[in-house]
Parts: C-alpha cells; structure tokens; sequence
C-alpha cells in the first residue's frame, strides 16, 4: 500500500487514520504494520511478522481468515523475507465464515 493511499476504519469508517509502519532501525521499532483510528481508536493490522513456526503452526496461508488482538482478517498474502522472517499481508474481514 502506498502512504499516499487513504485508509478507512472498518469499524467507524473514519478517514482519520494514522500509519504506523514497521521498520525495526527507524523512527519505530515495530515488528508489524498497522493503522489506528483517531476517533474510535481501533488498531487494523496491514503486515504481521511472524516466524516460519508460527506460520505452520498458526496454519497462515493466503486465503485463510486469522484472528489477531480479537479482530479477523484475511490473509492476502504471506512472503518470506529473510531466514526465519514471514510478513503476512491481510485485509480486515466482517465475517470469518464468508470465504468457507
């Protein structure tokens, strides 16, 4: 996604959102990569980090529905990064059993 692209709250619908992009030797030191909400103050996961354990263990595959911090999200896509670094793209989801 780029910075430029506005995003929306999938609660509220607000468009006052703030970024907080992953980036472990910068300005933030998160693992993962998420937006907050200004006005209800929901956190939407964009990439997660996870390990190559963690993805078989949590069976993450594109297409699948996860649940991270009590939300659900569909995996778009799950690319390997580095020796033991997966970072897993989602997509917020209303309804888990929508792609069963």
């Amino acid at each position: 996604m780029s910075s430029h692209e506005e995003r929306v709250c999938p609660d509220c619908g607000s468009h006052h959102t703030v970024l907080v992009a992953r980036g472990l030797a910068g300005a933030t030191d998160e693992a993962d990569q998420f937006f907050r909400c200004e006005d209800c103050g929901r956190v939407t996961y964009e990439i997660l980090s996870r390990t190559a354990r963690e993805i078989r263990a949590e069976r993450i595959e594109a297409g699948r529905s996860i649940r991270e911090s009590g939300k659900f999200y569909t995996v778009r896509r799950v690319l390997k990064v580095g020796v033991n670094e997966y970072l897993v793209y989602l997509r917020p989801t209303k309804d888990p059993l929508s792609k069963r």
